[in-house]
């Protein structure tokens, strides 16, 4: 992948395979690019959100992580949590983020995002899983089932995330009261 113009357009085009797997038409699928940019909006919210309740984080970082985390699969495509290679998955999107024609700067987010080290990038993960979690609440809206045990994978991944992290009740009080989700 040689220009911007193609990463963006595949991740544009690219249905999340997990959502299609449980039944969900691809016509109907949440691409990457959607799911990123709700990862991001949520990333923003909860980092501004604790910012506000005193904790030093930056809540554009964490944002801009978010919106990122999942450029990899412009060139790898969209492997789901199913397929049980998680590392190997790992380690292509990363070989595939060095190919990607974004800033170097980008690239090191995606790699803090991974290597989840920072306040910023923890927020951006849990991000990306609630964003998942919201959506499969809303195709369980739309009548689609068999996306409840995606939903429930999520948000016991928050759940466990948010244990024994100092903010962990903060940010679980936030996502009840802006998600309604009680974790």
């Amino acid at each position: 992948m040689e220009r911007l113009e193609e990463m963006v357009e595949a991740l544009s085009s690219l249905s999340r395979t997990g959502w299609m797997l449980r039944g969900v038409p691809h016509g109907l699928a949440e691409t990457v690019a959607e799911h990123s940019f709700h990862a991001s909006i949520i990333a923003l919210e909860l980092a501004l959100r604790l910012r506000d309740a005193g904790y030093m984080v930056d809540p554009f970082k964490a944002a801009v992580m978010a919106l990122v985390h999942d450029l990899g699969e412009a060139v790898i495509g969209d492997i789901p949590r199913t397929a049980g290679i998680g590392e190997a998955k790992r380690e292509a999107e990363m070989n595939a983020v060095s190919s990607l024609p974004v800033h170097g700067l980008v690239k090191d987010l995606i790699r803090e995002f991974e290597e989840s080290g920072s306040d910023e990038a923890f927020i951006a993960r849990l991000s990306e899983l609630l964003a998942t979690a919201l959506k499969a609440r809303w195709y369980r809206r739309l009548g689609f089932e068999r996306v409840s045990e995606i939903e429930s994978n999520m948000l016991g991944s928050v759940g466990r995330m948010l244990e024994g992290r100092v903010y962990g009740g903060v940010l679980r009080e936030i996502i009840a009261s802006v998600f309604g989700l009680s974790l």
